[in-house]
């Protein structure tokens, strides 16, 4: 049910990301189709991927094959022309780790950002961005699937930061090539769960059956003169314990976050603020059952957040530090958040974050509600 929710968010926002302002009739559309094929390296974070899996050898490499639907147009909407005009669309992912026995054959489906960093007269230079779902995995069975410490359930989320370079072949065909960063996690649903992270180059071949927008003579947008920000955030999660990560036990996560952010950009702002977090498991048993309800329970983080708007859409990022934390102690233990929300009525936001200790380990997912102050 919780992974159907994220799904029911993913498409919402995708739907919302190319339908943030109309679209005059008169304006043309320029979609484009790609195909890609990764072939890289699997970092060795884990155990299971260092060899202490079935096959008593190392899972070293992955390939992988998506199709992409791409639309990039000459600023008819102002998010379009504050990033210059990049491309976004949605892509579909099928993997192979060449352990199938352990990990299967994953499937992903995933929202895309491409924005510009640089362009010349037939290569342009983009980062690009990607937030999705996979599923099909061959995740741990106590008795299938034993040593799989990697992957706990049936779906994880997918989510990829890559640098890519396109040649114009053609009019309608571009060739590209690439570096990326993929990490597979289910944010602690279900464990075991130390994740999969991956980089990879990529090629890419890419075909505009109408042609290429003209990006190069869109406008620049005024400065927006809002001012700074005040957003309130009521978060919420469950979880396994990374120290239980074999039981069956799910615990409650509930929190208030206040951030207040400088607008730096039209695109960009910067926030610092602070994480109270009341986690239900924080204080479990030694056989890994819930333990009394007390104050020690209570978490408190002190974070620096930046963030991106795309129209209606946020994607935010996170570093911050627990001030407070039974488990951890004072000032001992950073942690991360990264995630994306949306605006649907206004200055109030749905979303969901993955929070993350150690730039690697995900604590829990975590769903939010929030308000604006403008």
């Amino acid at each position: 049910m919780r992974f159907i929710l994220l799904l029911l968010f993913l498409g919402y926002t995708l739907t919302g990301f190319s339908q943030t302002e109309s679209l005059p009739l008169k304006n043309k559309d320029f979609p484009a189709i790609a195909l890609n094929y990764h072939f890289g390296n699997v970092m060795p974070t884990t155990e299971f991927v260092k060899g202490d899996n079935l096959a008593g050898k190392p899972i070293s490499h992955y390939q992988s094959l998506s199709f992409k639907m791409l639309w990039q147009n000459p600023g008819y909407r102002d998010w379009q022309k504050v990033y210059r005009c990049p491309y976004y669309g949605f892509g579909f992912f099928t993997g192979d780790f060449f352990s199938p026995e352990e990990l299967g054959y994953p499937m992903s489906l995933y929202g895309i950002l491409g924005i510009p960093v640089k362009r010349w007269k037939k290569v342009e230079l983009y980062s690009e961005f990607q937030f999705g779902l996979a599923w099909n995995w061959h995740h741990y069975d106590s008795v299938s699937n034993p040593k799989n410490f990697a992957v706990g359930g049936g779906m994880t989320v997918h989510l990829d930061i890559g640098v890519s370079a396109f040649y114009h072949l053609s009019r309608t065909l571009d060739l590209g090539t690439g570096l990326s960063f993929t990490h597979f996690s289910n944010g602690g649903f279900e464990r075991p769960n130390r994740g999969l992270n991956l980089y990879s180059p990529f090629l890419e071949l890419k075909y505009h059956p109408r042609g290429r927008a003209d990006v190069r003579s869109v406008t620049r947008v005024p400065r927006n003169r809002q001012g700074n920000q005040i957003f309130l955030m009521l978060g919420y999660g469950n979880h396994q314990l990374v120290e239980h990560e074999l039981d069956s036990n799910y615990f409650a996560i509930g929190g208030l976050s206040g951030i207040y952010f400088f607008r730096m950009s039209n695109a960009f702002r910067l926030g610092t603020g602070a994480d109270l977090n009341y986690w239900f498991g924080l204080n479990a048993a030694p056989d890994g059952t819930i333990g009394p309800r007390r104050p020690e329970n209570f978490t408190l983080g002190f974070i620096l957040q930046p963030e991106f708007g795309i129209g209606k859409l946020t994607l935010t990022g996170g570093y911050g530090i627990y001030a407070f934390h039974r488990n951890y102690g004072n000032f001992q233990q950073t942690y991360q958040r990264l995630g994306a929300r949306y605006e649907f009525i206004d200055n109030v936001t749905l979303g969901v974050n993955v929070r993350a200790i150690n730039l690697m380990l995900a604590e829990f997912l975590e769903f939010n509600l929030g308000y604006t102050f403008r």
